[in-house]
């Protein structure tokens, strides 16, 4: 096609790399949303199998200086600890919300039998007037908690920042514990008849099961990639047949024009 050949035009060539840039960040793109798919189903599976495994005590799958693989490996598994809360190192993880809620999680040092210690994840709670985390007293006396191991390092936002201090401790075990229920339960926690006012504290609800939009993402990108594909080639033969009616209307009217000037 020799009328084609102005589509080698710089700007013609600027655009071809363009639109070929744009389909292959799709492309990837499309790509990126199927592995975080699979990664969300590995750990849903994972979470699955580690809450089929038996209830057991806390300091009897980690210990204080326990490596983030040790941690890894006891992820999810559902442990109890007991003993006193140390309500006055309690440590508020910001910028967490909940229910559309802004807020933070109150995680407070519980003593164990061992003389080590575990930071539990009490729950969420609102923020006060001026931007603070609300005060939600821990349980007195002898306490028991049942939860799932949390790895700090999996944690997002300034959680990792946030609790590091805590967690560097003498006698701190490795990973965290989610709360799931309380004996005695939470003073202002919704088992206590709580969950209403500004100070009231709510259990942070365990990773859901679920697949999330990353499929449906993925084919998305691949709809528009197609779409580039498929598309950009029809636009610029349409570009190339209008060039050519151009040219062709331009060739008709030469001879009339020559014609006018001899008569």
């Amino acid at each position: 096609m020799a009328n084609a050949r102005f589509l080698l035009r710089p700007r013609w060539l600027l655009s071809h790399a363009l639109v070929a840039l744009l389909v292959v960040t799709m492309i990837n793109l499309g790509f990126w949303q199927l592995r975080r798919l699979d990664e969300k189903r590995d750990r849903n599976a994972l979470i699955e199998a580690r809450q089929d495994e038996p209830v057991v005590a806390v300091e009897d799958l980690l210990a204080p200086e326990a490596t983030a693989r040790e941690v890894g490996a006891a992820r999810y598994r559902r442990v109890t600890a007991s003993g006193g809360y140390d309500d006055a190192a309690t440590v508020a993880v910001r910028n967490r919300t909940q229910d559309g809620a802004a807020g933070a999680w109150l995680v407070t040092p519980l003593d164990l039998g061992s003389g080590d210690r575990v930071a539990v994840i009490r729950g969420f709670v609102g923020l006060t007037a001026d931007g603070s985390a609300a005060d939600a007293p821990a349980p007195e006396g002898e306490v028991t908690v049942t939860g799932q191991v949390v790895a700090p390092d999996r944690l997002d936002g300034t959680a990792p920042d946030d609790l590091a201090p805590l967690l560097a401790e003498d006698g701190v075990l490795g990973g965290l514990v989610l709360a799931e229920s309380s004996d005695p339960p939470e003073p202002n926690g919704a088992e206590a008849g709580g969950g209403g006012g500004a100070d009231s504290i709510l259990a942070v609800p365990p990773p859901e099961l679920s697949e999330g939009p990353h499929l449906s993402y993925a084919v998305q990108w691949f709809i528009f990639t197609t779409i580039a594909i498929v598309g950009y080639p029809l636009v610029l033969r349409r570009v190339v047949q209008r060039r050519g009616k151009e040219v062709d209307d331009d060739a008709d009217r030469e001879p009339d024009e020559l014609a006018h000037q001899g008569g």
